[in-house]
């Protein structure tokens, strides 16, 4: 299973209150500017920060941590 940025959320319909599929946040699907942007400005925790990081150096993106 690939690497989530974070957790996937279910999508129900609001008038029949019936599940209709999944949300997820896959860390290949994010955005280079939503990552960088949590590696400057976050207090989330290292294992989370490693992941983001290894996401990042596998783009080929330079931070500022």
């Amino acid at each position: 299973m690939p690497v989530k940025f974070k957790e996937s959320e279910s999508i129900y319909n609001k008038t029949t209150r019936k599940r209709q599929g999944q949300k997820h946040y896959y860390m290949h699907t994010t955005p280079t500017d939503e990552l960088v942007a949590f590696m400057n400005n976050s207090n989330a925790t290292p294992k989370r920060k490693q992941k983001v990081s290894n996401e990042l150096v596998k783009r080929g993106v330079s931070w500022n941590v």
